[in-house]
């Protein structure tokens, strides 16, 4: 390290603030690093280490300034650059890439590269992580871990085709290392290749018992994979529990008075534009205070307006994303937590390692997974009485939690969605539509829509989700069609839409189709909200397999719940064959009770009650 004018009361200064920076003493070692630069000992990284410890303590503004003096001093310092970076995503996306560009044309190269492109992926920005990636495989083709980096990058621009020979060299390269096909699956998942998918994670779970983010990707697969049972579902979950079991709790020092203020806790990586999001912020708007006291406990790693918007809601929020699950534990713990609600299960950002651990006397499954969890901690499960009838309970290792009503409630986007006649009013054919993702279209759901083109002769089939617009993906799923005896000529394949486009297009197709055995959820809440009934079959067993019919039911469409795939395709036909009929539905169909929040919430406040209730109960016996 260079410095200028050091004088040895500086450098002692300067000793002393790496100390304190490595003991992560923040706020003390900021402004020793701060006398020693007024005492002449300067340097770029000096700057940059004092940039960090006043980003850990809280003063962005002096953190920006001390990272962009460690670049004027030195502008190819790429480490700077990359911390500058990190603080400035994800709002400032345009101010970070003139950040980066800068450092590149001074000189920074492969470490620079290296450390924003992991910033910009998760700050939701896949498409630049894509060419910071690049160059360094063109460097390093060899660059096994890059390849990694690449192929997820790849995932999250919705290109799995792309992907996945780049996931299926890394797992060849890297045999020992189960956790290495994780992706690979994931990415044939995304492709519409659930047998794959589901082949790949058993794969690493042969290999690696232990590897849980295979397992993860196991138990939410099932619920895609048709010709299996709910009780072979529900099996597989109960494996996995039993797997990550963990030993019991300290006692609890909540106190068991039924009837005082309670204090929720919901755990999410999910507070955001996404189907938690929908079905959460309604309720939580409406949630009365009086008795309870709501807290989020983030671990996601992207926000946006949604984002915001829940955070004006709950009474605390926490963002834990980057600790590990015995520190959020601790947090929890601390806090006196009496009921945590889990809102994410084993999807994607899941952290049910956490509830594992059992850190509140009630735990509680919501909305973002509609199945067991199969972990022995979870008490509860939300549900109602058509997602979750009698005959289902021993799926569950949760307890029933049901709500009057339909157990989810849609909080409605701000893009305008107006009624509409049915558009094979004017245009003289009907166009059914399915704006599912690709994993949900298996080939007994693509022979019954098959099926129903063959005899409705100019029908059509729109079908839109992300993944459509690449090319190679909407190839493979038109073969797939064909080989199920579909007309592909009569097939119209879309990728994403900025969110008034999407909606939009629930306009132009006369009615939805749901895939089975997992049909839609937010999707159809969707329809339903644009005024287009979806036709839905009857679930095999399991929430999941069954959210069709209650949201349908909610809205009084029982009518369109078909007990099996022959009276579906019988549906579907005599449905198009009836444009009166179906434009007197679009004209007074409306979320109804599904867009009620007040009242949903006062259901669930009781809900919560009656399980606290059960808690104090069962205290001292």
């Amino acid at each position: 390290m260079s410095t200028s004018a050091a004088t040895p009361d500086a450098e002692a200064l300067l000793n002393e603030a790496m100390a304190r920076l490595q003991a992560r003493d923040f706020r003390a070692a900021a402004p020793l690093f701060q006398r020693a630069i007024a005492l002449g000992s300067d340097a770029p990284e000096i700057r940059n280490n004092l940039g960090q410890t006043l980003r850990f303590s809280g003063d962005r503004a002096g953190a920006v300034a001390a990272f962009r003096e460690a670049l004027r001093q030195r502008p190819a310092y790429g480490r700077a650059a990359a911390n500058l970076v990190g603080i400035l995503l994800p709002a400032q996306a345009d101010a970070a890439q003139a950040v980066v560009a800068a450092a590149l044309a001074a000189g920074a190269g492969e470490g620079l590269h290296r450390a924003v492109a992991g910033l910009w992926r998760d700050a939701g920005r896949p498409d630049r992580a894509m060419f910071h990636l690049r160059a360094l495989l063109e460097t390093s083709p060899g660059d096994t871990l890059m390849r990694s980096e690449l192929g997820t990058t790849l995932m999250g621009l919705g290109r799995p085709s792309a992907a996945i020979p780049h996931l299926a060299r890394v797992a060849e390269e890297m045999p020992d290392r189960a956790d290495a096909k994780v992706n690979h699956g994931l990415a044939l998942q995304q492709a519409g290749d659930i047998g794959g998918a589901m082949a790949v994670q058993r794969r690493a779970i042969a290999q690696d018992p232990g590897c849980r983010p295979a397992w993860q990707n196991l138990l939410l697969g099932l619920n895609y994979v048709p010709g299996i049972t709910a009780a072979e579902v529900a099996a597989t979950h109960r494996a996995y529990a039993q797997r990550f079991a963990r030993p019991a709790p300290a006692p609890f020092a909540n106190t068991p008075d039924p009837d005082r203020r309670l204090r929720i806790g919901m755990l999410s990586g999910d507070f955001r534009q996404h189907p938690v999001g929908y079905f959460l912020e309604a309720a939580i708007a409406q949630h009365q205070r009086a008795g309870f006291h709501l807290t989020a406990y983030d671990v996601g790693k992207r926000a946006d307006a949604t984002t915001a918007r829940l955070r004006g809601l709950f009474d605390h929020w926490h963002s834990l994303g980057s600790l590990d699950d015995a520190a959020i534990v601790a947090q929890l713990r601390a806090d006196g937590i009496d009921i945590l609600v889990d809102l994410t299960g084993h999807t994607e950002t899941s952290r049910i390692g956490v509830m594992e651990y059992r850190p509140a006397p009630v735990q509680v499954s919501w909305i973002g997974y509609a199945n067991t969890n199969g972990v022995a901690a979870m008490d509860w499960i939300i549900a109602d009485d058509v997602v979750l009838p009698p005959e289902d309970e021993a799926l569950y290792i949760e307890k029933p939690l049901r709500l009057p009503g339909c157990y989810l409630c849609y909080t409605p986007g701000r893009e305008a969605v107006a009624p509409s006649p049915p558009p094979m009013l004017r245009q003289g054919h009907v166009t059914f539509g399915c704006f599912n993702n690709l994993a949900k279209l298996n080939d007994e759901v693509l022979a019954a829509w098959a099926a129903i083109l063959a005899r409705l002769p100019d029908a059509r089939l729109l079908l839109k989700t992300a993944v459509l617009r690449e090319a190679a993906t909407a190839q493979r799923l038109r073969a797939l069609f064909a080989a199920a005896g579909g007309d592909v000529a009569r097939l119209d394949l879309e990728g994403h839409s900025p969110r008034a486009d999407y909606f939009a297009r629930y306009a132009t197709v006369d009615f939805m189709l749901d895939p089975f055995p997992f049909p839609g959820g937010t999707t159809t809440v969707e329809a339903i909200h644009a005024g287009v009934p979806t036709l839905t079959r009857r679930g095999r067993g399991g929430m999941i397999s069954r959210n069709g019919e209650t949201l349908l039911s909610a809205v009084g469409l029982q009518g369109w719940i078909a007990a099996d795939t022959a009276e579906y395709i019988e549906k579907a036909i005599a449905f198009a064959q009836d444009a009166d009929g179906l434009a007197a539905i679009r004209a007074r169909l409306s979320l109804g009770p599904l867009g009620d929040a007040a009242t949903y919430a006062r259901g669930l406040e009781a809900g919560w009650r009656r399980i606290w209730r059960d808690w104090c109960a069962r205290q001292g016996r």
